[in-house]
């Protein structure tokens, strides 16, 4: 069982618990730099080729700036950057994960976070997830976890967007 920052939030367990008639969440995993980033489908609007953003001035290094897809004009972010980790990203297989708003402020209907490469799909199972208790959560993260052994992060994707609407 996860340990939570606050009491708002849930665990991929939790919710599979809570669930009697839900044995399975379809989720995404998201490469990013040295591990997964684990979120259920719902989240994920599309995952696109990378774009280069229109950068703005003054702001935190996690942020690259904006740019349009759909005519909305998106912002973008560095998981690693965000979540004060050190960033280097390849060049080659970047790709933009487009994240739908969770925080209700209709100022802010999307938000894009750089990948390195393709996402997989995969159906997650209550004995697939554990705790990863060597790392500890970064403040951009839910909790650190291993999913059938391999690290991976929960991204607390309202935690982000609201940094995001702090700059726009």
């Amino acid at each position: 069982m996860f340990r939570w920052r606050s009491d708002e939030r849930q665990t991929v367990n939790s919710m599979l618990q809570t669930q009697p008639s839900v044995t399975q969440i379809a989720t995404l995993l998201i490469p990013v730099s040295g591990r997964q980033l684990v979120l259920p489908n719902v989240n994920i609007a599309e995952i696109i080729p990378y774009v280069a953003p229109t950068p703005v001035d003054d702001v935190p290094n996690w942020y690259l700036g904006s740019f349009v897809w759909r005519a909305t004009r998106v912002p973008l972010v560095v998981f690693e950057a965000i979540n004060d980790e050190p960033f280097t990203s390849p060049i080659l297989n970047r790709r933009i994960a487009i994240l739908n708003n969770v925080t209700g402020d209709p100022t802010l209907p999307f938000c894009g976070i750089i990948t390195e490469g393709l996402p997989r799909l995969m159906r997650l199972l209550p004995e697939e997830i554990a705790e990863d208790t060597e790392v500890p959560a970064g403040p951009a993260e839910i909790a650190r976890v291993l999913v059938n052994g391999e690290r991976a992060s929960i991204p607390d994707v309202a935690y982000i967007q609201n940094q995001v609407l702090k700059l726009i």
